[in-house]
């Protein structure tokens, strides 16, 4: 096992928690685009031992716009010290 397994882990989690907190996820504006939720359609190779899905399109709305600025000002404050 890798040695920085244990903080990629911790960035990914970090990651995926700021755009839940930070975003609604919502469907395409065109419904063309939206993802394919049958089961039988959604593999984009038939043929594939695992499922992959076909494209599609979403929207990310900010929750909060002032604290969605808060925390990129923080963010840009921490870079410039490197």
């Amino acid at each position: 096992m890798c040695i920085g397994a244990h903080l990629a882990n911790r960035e990914l989690f970090t990651f995926f928690i700021r755009l839940i907190v930070g975003f609604k996820i919502l469907g395409p504006m065109n419904e063309a685009d939206a993802a394919i939720t049958d089961g039988m359609e959604v593999n984009a190779l038939p043929t594939a031992l695992v499922v992959q899905p076909k494209k599609f399109k979403c929207r990310f709305e900010p929750r909060n716009l002032e604290d969605l600025e808060l925390w990129i000002e923080n963010s840009r404050q921490r870079a410039e010290i490197y």
